[in-house]
């Protein structure tokens, strides 16, 4: 009986009367302390709303996951109804008061705040009609009642009726108060008016793919994450219950956070190949490879792990890494920090080594995106989205222990919270890596020698289309393979299936498997390809 005590705002007593206790609450399922794992959508709603107490993580989960097991036009209606409860039947004057006062009071607040954080910060309709039509049904109801909060709540449906975000970010920004560091002086090219690769400081050059990956990161909005969206070729919702999300409103066409990023690292990926495929002189393509490592190592300095991942990943692939006699003449040293950078970004133990270097990163940081992708695959397809037929209910605590009792009855279609929690819990992670930007200059000319760069890999995929080619790949296809065996041919053993790359070893380095795609295309991706 004891493992299902729970801790409570307000402990339970015997003067609790039975109308001022919750009335759905044989509709969810407790785990240890006050914690709910499975739940119908009145229950949920009603713990959403409830007059007795705040769970503030329960709210946040249900607010950042809802699209996955209710409409907004449903939610809407279920917060209406709480925010116009009837009394029960049969109350005395004094009862009818006390109900007044310590119930449904509390319950209007609650849901107006609830409306509120929902259209303010957690806002995931679409911008077409139908979700205005929410908007001004939601508006209709609010705007007459007297005694409650409404005027913020008004202010964030008049926003959004115009298309306007109330809040852009998810979550506030923590200790605003911290001195930001100092901005370092940017290495400007000294010929601005045709710039190299080799050109280029390398610090500066990773500073600048640290602005681009940075504003790409900030882009990743909740719904995104939901239902695993990003693998869609189209801007589907992130729910089969809905066929929009606010990602595709009509004053917000752009891709979304997260497929910009899958497609910035294919391209990067690419145009590191290119550059390297594109030198004739071994000479040249061992520079280029030594710089583009120091490239790597700097991002991680600067805490930038999605671009440290696309860089060793292309040199991974398979026209880079059978690179053999490139590769010999690569130094010792630069050799070494490219697998000190393989072996913290390696996949082996779940990224163990990868995760606890996040851990330990001070903000701004990016993260490599695709193991956060990974966790959500794995819990979106590992839970069930509802309970178990067979399920332990936990029945209102008596009002002399404060404990429940555990009958087990079947109950179908409950919503299993316990799987949203996870994710919500993945979810804030990603968006906690928003709240600080880097403090860095752009420099033009630099940005444009790497957007130019960008832009031709794209066309060149594009054209790969039209000739009924699949250019999603990051490029090492077999037009990328060809012209590294145009730069050089095969040799002896490697026709005999032998495997000497950059590590000295096997085929695979000892960290990706070449020839595959890079490992945030593998892992971001999946289905996609």
């Amino acid at each position: 009986m004891t493992q299902h005590m729970r801790k409570w705002s307000t402990t339970p007593t015997t003067t609790t009367p039975w109308f001022l206790t919750l009335d759905h609450e044989n509709e969810v399922i407790y785990h240890n302390n006050q914690t709910i794992k499975h739940g119908t959508l009145t229950g949920l709603v009603e713990h959403l709303t409830r007059h007795d107490r705040v769970d503030i993580p329960f709210n946040e989960t249900f607010l950042t996951t809802y699209p996955t097991f209710i409409s907004g036009h449903e939610l809407s209606e279920l917060l209406l109804q709480r925010l116009h409860i009837p009394p029960p039947p049969d109350l005395s004057p004094s009862e009818l008061h006390r109900w007044t006062e310590q119930k449904q009071k509390p319950i209007r607040f609650r849901t107006i705040n609830i409306l509120n954080m929902w259209i303010e910060r957690y806002w995931m309709e679409s911008g077409d009609e139908c979700s205005l039509d929410l908007l001004r049904h939601i508006h209709a109801h609010v705007t007459g009642l007297t005694g409650m909060p409404t005027s913020q709540l008004i202010t964030a449906i008049e926003y959004r009726l115009k298309g306007q975000d109330v809040i852009k970010r998810l979550i506030t920004p923590p200790n605003t108060t911290t001195t930001p560091t100092a901005t370092p002086k940017p290495v400007t090219p000294k010929n601005k008016k045709k710039i190299k690769l080799l050109n280029l400081d390398s610090m500066e050059l990773a500073r600048q793919l640290t602005i681009i990956e940075s504003n790409l990161y900030n882009r990743i909005k909740p719904q995104e994450c939901l239902n695993k969206a990003w693998q869609r070729k189209t801007q589907e919702g992130s729910c089969p219950r809905r066929t929009s999300t606010a990602t595709e409103s009509s004053t917000n066409k752009e891709e979304s956070g997260i497929k910009a990023i899958i497609n910035h690292s294919n391209h990067l990926s690419r145009w590191i190949m290119e550059m390297i495929l594109g030198q004739p002189e071994m000479k040249k393509r061992v520079s280029v490879l030594k710089f583009l490592i120091t490239v790597a190592d700097k991002c991680k300095t600067l805490n930038n792990f999605a671009t440290t991942t696309t860089i060793i990943s292309a040199l991974s692939t398979a026209p880079i890494y059978r690179l053999h006699r490139t590769w010999s003449q690569v130094s010792s040293r630069s050799r070494t920090l490219l697998a000190d950078l393989q072996a913290l970004m390696s996949s082996e133990r779940n990224f163990a080594k990868y995760r606890d270097a996040l851990r330990l990163a001070v903000l701004p940081c990016i993260p490599f995106l695709g193991v956060f992708l990974t966790d959500l695959t794995f819990l979106t397809d590992g839970i069930p989205d509802f309970a178990p037929v067979e399920a332990e209910t936990t029945p209102p605590p008596t009002p002399n222990t404060g404990t429940h009792e555990t009958p087990t009855e079947t109950k179908i279609g409950m919503i299993n919270f316990h799987k949203w929690s996870k994710i919500s819990t993945v979810i804030q992670n990603i968006l906690s890596f928003q709240t600080t930007t880097y403090n860095l200059v752009s420099v033009g000319e630099i940005q444009e020698f790497v957007g130019q760069g960008l832009r031709g890999v794209k066309n060149d995929i594009e054209k790969e289309k039209e000739k009924g080619n699949d250019g999603e790949g990051g490029g090492d296809g077999d037009e990328m393979y060809e012209w590294s065996l145009r730069v050089e041919p095969r040799l002896v053993f490697e026709e005999r299936g032998g495997g000497m790359g950059m590590g000295g070893g096997g085929r695979g380095g000892g960290h990706l498997a070449t020839g595959s795609h890079m490992s945030s295309v593998v892992i971001a991706s999946m289905a996609m390809r």
